[in-house]
Formats: C-alpha cells, sequence, structure tokens
C-alpha cells in the first residue's frame, strides 16, 4: 500500500476540510438563495420539485459515488466531481437562465454526492490509528462552520444584491480543496480498474426515485392516490430486483455481504435512529416558536446558533476520547441517543409558556448528540469494511442519513397534517408539532436500545478477542 509524508498528509487533510466546508456551504447557502434566484429568472413555482429533484440525485449518487471510489479511487473521484461542481456551481452564478439553472443544478447535485464520503475515507486512509478520532472531530467542526457560514453569508450577500457572489462564493473553498487532494494523494486506484454494475444502478435509481416521490407527494395527493399507490409498487418491486441482482453480479454495486456483518447493520441503523430527529428539530421547531409562541422569524433563525457553537468546540475533544478505547464507541453512540431522547421528549410539551431559551439549550444538547455520533458511527463502520468496500461501506452511512430524513419528513408530516386539521388553530398546530418530537424521541429511545443490548456486547467481544491477541503477540 503506498504512503504519504507527513507534509502530504497536512495539505490532504486541509483539502478535506475545504471539501467539506464547500459541502456544507453550498447545502445552506442554496438552501437560502434559491427562492429569489427562480424568483429573478421566472421559475419561482419550481422550488420545490427542483429541491425534491436535486435531493434525490444526490441521494442516488451517494452509494454510487461510494463505489465510484472503491474503483477509481479517492484522487480522480475528487478531481473529476470537483471539477463538475466547480463548472457547475460557477455556470449557476453567472448564467441567469431557468433551464441552465435547473440542469447545473442537478449536475451540482450529483457532484456532491459523489464525492461527500471522500473527507470520511481519507481521514482513515492517510492517517495513523491514533489520530483518526481527533480527524473525524474536525470535520464535525468543519461542517458545523460551513453550514452557518454558508447560510449566513448567503443571506448578508443576497440583502446586498449580491447573487452571483451569494452562489459563488464555496467555489473559493472547493478548487483549492480539490486540487490539495489530487496534487498530494497517490493513485490509490483499483488495481482490476473500475467495473460499474450498469444495472444495479438502473435498479437503484427507479427505486429511490419512485419510492422518494412517492413519499414526499403522498401527504399532498393522497397516499391512495393511484399515482402514489403506482410509486411505491414500481418502488419495492425495483427493491427487490435490486436485491436479486446484486446477489448475483460479478462485482455488484452495494455488495449484500455487507449486510451479513451484524456490527455493521447494528451501526447503520443506530446512525437512523440517532438524526431521525432532525426533520422535527429542522422544519417543525421554526415553525413553533413563530406561530405558537408568536415569537417571529428573528428568534426561530437564531434557534441553531447554540447548536453550532456545541459543533465548532466539542467533535474534536469527543473524537480524542473515543479513540482512546473501544469501548468508547458504544458509550459515545449511547451518549449520542440520550441527548436526542432528552431534548426531544421536554420539546414534547412545546406551548405558548415555554421561554425561546429553554428551547435554544434543548437545541443545543442536540449538537452533543450529533458530535457523538460523527466521531464513533463512522470510524466504527469503516474498522469492519474490507479495503475493497470502504467507499461503498462509507457511503451507506451518508446514504442511510438522507433516508432517515426522508422517512421522518413522510412520518412527521403525516401526524403534523393530521392533528393540526383534527383541531383548528393553534392548539392543533402545537398538537402536531408536539408528536413529532414524541416520534423522534421514540425512533432515539429504540436506537438507545440497540447499543446496549446488541452492539455493546460485540465491541465487549471484540475488544476481549484483541487483548488476548496482542498478549498472546507479547509471550510469542
Amino acid at each position: 500500500m503506498s504512503t504519504v509524508t507527513d507534509s502530504q498528509r497536512s495539505r490532504i487533510m486541509i483539502g478535506c476540510y475545504f471539501v467539506m466546508f464547500t459541502i456544507a456551504a453550498y447545502g445552506l447557502s442554496l438552501a437560502t438563495i434559491q427562492q429569489p434566484m427562480l424568483d429573478s429568472m421566472g421559475g419561482g413555482s419550481y422550488f420545490s420539485l427542483i429541491t425534491l429533484i436535486a435531493a434525490i440525485c444526490m441521494t442516488i449518487m451517494t452509494p454510487i459515488g461510494g463505489r465510484l471510489i472503491d474503483g477509481l479511487g479517492n484522487r480522480k473521484v475528487t478531481l473529476y466531481a470537483g471539477a463538475i461542481s466547480l463548472i457547475s456551481g460557477l455556470v449557476m452564478a453567472f448564467v441567469p437562465n431557468l433551464w441552465v439553472f435547473i440542469i447545473m443544478r442537478i449536475l451540482f447535485s450529483m457532484a456532491q454526492g459523489a464525492m461527500s464520503s471522500v473527507p470520511y475515507i481519507l481521514a482513515r486512509e492517510v492517517n495513523p490509528p491514533q489520530v483518526q478520532g481527533k480527524i473525524f472531530g474536525m470535520l464535525a467542526t468543519v461542517l458545523a462552520v460551513g453550514s452557518f457560514v454558508g447560510s449566513w453569508l448567503a443571506g448578508v450577500l443576497v440583502q446586498n444584491n449580491l447573487m452571483w457572489l451569494a452562489v459563488a462564493f464555496p467555489c473559493l473553498t472547493l478548487a483549492p480543496g480539490t486540487w490539495l487532494i489530487y496534487k498530494n494523494m497517490y493513485d490509490d486506484s483499483h488495481e482490476g480498474g473500475l467495473h460499474l454494475d450498469w444495472m444495479g444502478m438502473i435498479l437503484l435509481t427507479v427505486c429511490l426515485s419512485t419510492l422518494l416521490l412517492a413519499m414526499n407527494f403522498g401527504a399532498r395527493m393522497g397516499w391512495f392516490n393511484g399515482l402514489i399507490m403506482t410509486g411505491f409498487l414500481v418502488g419495492f418491486g425495483s427493491l427487490l430486483a435490486f436485491v436479486y441482482w446484486e446477489n448475483r453480479a460479478a462485482v455488484p454495486l452495494v455488495p449484500m455481504a455487507l449486510f451479513q456483518n451484524r456490527q455493521y447493520v447494528l451501526l447503520l441503523a443506530i446512525t437512523f435512529c440517532t438524526v431521525f430527529y432532525l426533520i422535527a428539530l429542522n422544519n417543525y421547531l421554526p415553525l413553533g416558536v413563530q406561530n405558537v409562541l408568536q415569537a417571529g422569524t428573528s428568534a426561530s433563525g437564531s434557534l441553531q446558533l447554540p447548536k453550532t457553537i456545541v459543533l465548532i468546540l466539542v467533535p474534536t475533544a469527543f473524537g480524542i476520547w473515543v479513540a482512546k478505547r473501544k469501548s468508547h464507541t458504544w458509550m459515545a453512540l449511547a451518549l449520542s441517543c440520550i441527548f436526542v431522547i432528552v431534548p426531544c421528549a421536554l420539546l414534547v410539551f412545546v406551548g405558548v409558556n415555554m421561554p425561546i431559551w429553554f428551547i435554544m439549550l434543548m437545541v443545543g444538547l442536540t449538537g452533543i448528540a450529533d458530535a457523538f455520533r460523527s466521531v464513533a458511527a463512522t470510524p466504527a463502520a469503516q474498522e469492519v469494511l474490507k479495503p475493497s468496500d470502504l467507499g461503498i461501506g462509507t457511503s451507506m452511512i451518508g446514504f442511510t442519513i438522507t433516508l432517515a430524513n426522508s422517512i421522518a419528513a413522510t412520518v412527521d408530516g403525516i401526524a403534523y397534517d393530521s392533528l393540526s386539521a383534527a383541531e383548528a388553530g393553534i392548539v392543533g398546530m402545537s398538537h402536531g408539532i408536539d408528536t413529532t418530537f414524541l416520534l423522534s424521541a421514540g425512533v432515539a429511545v429504540i436506537g438507545l436500545l440497540l447499543v446496549v443490548l446488541f452492539f455493546r456486547p460485540i465491541m465487549n467481544k471484540n475488544s476481549r478477542t484483541s487483548a488476548a491477541e496482542q498478549a498472546e503477540t507479547a509471550r510469542d
């Protein structure tokens, strides 16, 4: 296996931080400015559709990008995806045409999905084990900073009539990040070259597209609408076909053997449970602050500030702690679940008398949950992966997070719409919002049970086996 020098390692990781900042900044900046951009081009009514298509494209390309990394290597995927992101980002900024914007938005989302796992994979591949926890903590911090800066700076630039700069500014970190990784990383492409599972890609695309579209439009069109039911039938049918094909493909897109590893499957399930709450926190809590507490948009916009501060300050320290002992991994995941359960359980009582400072405190506590998860789940999953499956295996963590958000949006939407419609006014709205947090707390409880009852015994057994092997090696 090729290695890198200390100076190359440092430059590669700086490149990873730049790429991670860009992904986070673009995600929030485009969410902030997409509506005024579309309005200026006469396409304001396309906002929801474009957002949904972009999300589906990024979701689909996350596992495909992981397999591309396993074949082409991180170096080439970073170059190709980075170049596509850079070009499409600049075209969106300087070519004010609706259809050009839509095409570039789709290409941009696909490229971002393809390279989203690169920083996490390189964090493991180029760094010694004793510093990997710290590196994963730094990635979590950069993600938080990028999200905050992207949203805030894009809003400021739009207010000052600098729309083009609001779209283009993340390219200032994308270009050097891509160059630093490509210039300093060795050629880590697979010796056998790239073998794409085209049928698997088609089936996965059909499956995710139909299921996500059906889940997103089901609440508006009715779950028994013919198109929605057809979408679910096609989606689940293509899912079964995908599993059947992948079990027989020579080089599968998603090796089904991954899901025979109990520890890996548990980590995916725990990750799902610890991020399910995000829709309630990011979508329904601001709605409650504005409409139930009557606090206005400025108050709802400041809710995420405590969480951002927490995610800037603590992930690196948590990463160092997790890396010290194997047993700290399950403890970190358990704490991640607990710091979702407690705030969500207390936010079940959102009402006109709940103070804003208390809500902000609860939001800040969820930052601790995200910090623990980010430094524990991905490294633990990577430990059980074969080198040939590191790309697809790592990308499945990101895919699980996206899938959890999609399912949570559907479930929370059903709960909120049903309860807010059952009782008019603030009371019905409050009941709907409270229920989204009750659901989130319940899912996190399931995650905690998975950690304590199933994941912890596996980690303890692995620790005893590792200690016995080290003792035997020492005697020899």
